[in-house]
Formats: structure tokens, C-alpha cells, sequence
């Protein structure tokens, strides 16, 4: 399935790819769970995108939206993301654009953690301009977060722009480019900051361990707790230099605050102490171990041990470049709530069907 030069094709056809990519997103690690979206363009009024709250894992193409570039209409019960203001946009400015890809992906996400308004790669990317632009920061889902990310989008000349404390927004000319385009801003981002001094983890590692691998006591105070779920142990490069500080960890990344919390505290490795701070939290930092992170299910488990870990890369990459700058606490909070009020509800939704 090759995607059609100039962005014209039958809407099926862009749905499929829509599809594909979702599933790509998820495969690659350049999301966690339904947070980023894709979408492909059908013709110069149209495109078909991502819906909202639904696992990109058994996305079928009958659950992919149509939406009018010019007003965002759409019809049918199916809602389409929520950053589908952001896809129309780009396609209005840039008609030389027929894929976008909104990801969360680590390393970028890191360094839209930092003060920067741009950043310039160490060595040249095909996809990249000299100077890649970073959108100034707004709420997920909102229009002032369009209206920034669209500003960006204006003044760039390559492929990519960093949506400052949130992700990324990646273009291309097809599907293919538009990959290629989150690859190499990937890559750019880990270079850029290890070169300025954040030290971070370059490399793609283990989310976590199971948490049959966690120490015998903490397994047997857990199960007599009374408390289900899954835990897991995440010792990752950045999530281990992190609990070396010993300092509560506050949300640097949207993603953060929506799934993991408004603060995740650091104690000491003591059985007691971490099962009991578990109880009101989704993970717990353990200091110079690592963290112990919470799911209802093995996939929430995950997504909390891989976001985790991001905020602790984005602190030591905000930390190069001065006193890291954190989401305001009342910020954190909304999107705490909203997400536990009806993202959570999505969730369990999706389970059932």
C-alpha cells in the first residue's frame, strides 16, 4: 500500500493507513496508549483521523473520522480527536502535506520540557530545518494549544515542531515521511541535549520488569495489602539517577499529570513505606533504586512505568538549561480530573467492548 502523490485517494484507503499508523504509533513506542493521534489527508477539503479514547491496537477503519478541513465538521457517533483542530490547520497552511503524526515520543518530549523556543540539530536531518521551532505551551485539547501550534507550524521550514510540556508534531508528504520525519526529530532531540550537557538515555530500553521480579517481601506485604492490580519495577537509566535525588517528582509533561499524577514522592527502600504510599498513588519513587509503578491491568502498568520514566528524562533535560520549569500545580490538577472523569471511563469502555 503505497500512499498516493498529492494527497488525493479514496477515503478507505486513507483510513487504512490511519490504521496502520496508529498501530505503528504504539509498536514503536512513540505513544502510550491513546495519547497522540494520526491522520491522513483524503483530498483539499478532507481528511480521516484517530477518534478519541480508543485503543490504536484494534483501531478498525470503520472507526476512523472524516472531518472538513475548512469548518471540522464530521458526522456519525464517532468523535475524532481532539487535536483535530491542530491536523486541519496544518493542512490548510501547508497543501504539500498529506500525513501528520501528533506523538509523545521520549526524547522530544524531554526537550519540550525546557525553556527553549527553538533548538538546532547537531548535524543535518532531511526532514529538519537549521532551526526546529517549539510552540509555546497551552492545555491539551484546547484552542489556544492550536493557535500556538499552528503559529509554529508558520514559521517552520522542515518537517517537525516540539509543543512545549506536551509532544511533538510531526508532517510529511505521505506516510512514509511523515515516519521518517518523528525518527529523525527523535534522534535530533537526544543528540541536541546530550551535547548541552542533560546526559540522558539515549537508547530505547525495557519499560520495566515484571513484578515477579520485584524483592520477595514487597511482593508478599502487596498481596497482603489486599490491593489488585500489577505492579512493576522500573530501574531505567534516567527513572534510577532520578531517585538519587530524593525530591518529589512533579509533572514536566502533560502526560504525566493526566496518567501518573499531580506528584510522585521518593522514599526510602523500606517495604512498608513504598506499600503504603502506593495506596492513594499510581507509582512511587524509591530512592537510588529506581520506582515501583501501578496498573489496574498490565497495559496501565506499563504506561505508567513508560511515562514515568519520560517526566524523569524531561527533568534532566529542563535541568541543562537552568531550573527546570514545571506545570503549573492548578494545570496538573485539571488534567488530573478530567482524565480520571473521562479518559479513565473511555478506558474501561473500550475493555468492555
Amino acid at each position: 500500500m503505497t500512499q498516493i502523490a498529492g494527497g488525493k485517494m479514496e477515503p478507505i484507503e486513507a483510513k487504512q493507513f490511519v490504521v496502520k499508523a496508529g498501530f505503528e504509533l504504539v509498536r514503536s513506542g512513540l505513544i502510550a496508549r491513546t495519547w497522540g493521534n494520526v491522520s491522513c489527508r483524503i483530498d483539499e477539503k478532507r481528511f480521516a483521523i484517530t477518534p478519541s479514547g480508543r485503543d490504536y491496537q484494534t483501531l478498525t477503519p470503520e472507526e476512523i473520522v472524516e472531518v472538513e478541513i475548512q469548518d471540522l465538521s464530521y458526522s456519525g457517533s464517532i468523535k475524532p480527536s481532539s487535536e483535530k483542530g491542530i491536523h486541519a490547520s496544518v493542512y490548510r497552511i501547508r497543501p504539500d502535506i498529506n500525513f501528520v503524526i501528533h506523538t509523545h515520543q521520549e526524547n522530544a518530549s524531554a526537550l519540550s520540557a525546557t525553556d527553549l523556543d527553538y533548538f538546532r540539530p547537531v548535524s543535518p536531518y532531511s526532514e529538519l530545518s537549521k532551526t526546529v521551532v517549539c510552540a509555546k505551551y497551552a492545555l491539551p485539547g484546547t484552542k489556544t494549544l492550536c493557535k500556538n501550534a499552528t503559529a509554529a507550524m508558520e514559521i517552520s521550514s522542515g518537517n517537525a515542531v516540539i509543543l512545549k510540556h506536551h509532544g511533538t508534531l510531526c508532517i510529511g508528504s505521505d506516510y512514509q515521511k511523515a515516519f521518517l520525519t518523528a525518527s529523525q526529530l527523535e534522534d535530533a532531540s537526544g543528540a541536541f541535549l546530550n551535547a548541552n550537557g542533560a546526559g540522558i538515555q539515549v537508547s530505547s530500553v525495557p519499560a520495566a520488569r515484571k513484578a515477579s521480579e520485584v524483592a520477595d517481601d514487597l511482593l508478599s506485604a502487596w498481596n497482603s495489602s489486599g490491593r489488585n492490580g500489577v505492579l512493576l519495577l522500573n530501574t531505567d537509566f534516567d527513572v534510577v539517577r532520578f531517585s538519587h535525588q530524593g525530591i518529589v517528582l512533579k509533572p514536566l509533561l502533560d502526560d504525566f499529570a493526566q496518567i501518573v499524577g499531580t506528584r510522585i514522592k521518593t522514599v526510602e527502600n523500606d517495604t512498608n513505606s513504598i506499600i503504603q504510599s502506593l495506596k492513594s498513588v499510581s507509582a512511587v519513587l524509591i530512592k537510588g533504586f529506581g520506582a515501583v509503578c501501578w496498573g489496574s491491568s498490565m497495559s496501565d502498568a506499563e504506561a505508567v512505568s513508560m511515562i514515568l520514566r519520560k517526566n524523569c528524562k524531561a527533568f534532566f533535560a529542563a535541568q541543562a538549561f537552568g531550573l527546570p520549569n514545571y506545570i503549573k500545580p492548578w494545570e496538573a490538577l485539571l488534567m488530573r480530573t478530567v482524565y480520571l472523569k473521562k479518559y479513565a471511563k473511555m478506558d474501561a469502555n473500550n475493555k468492555r467492548q
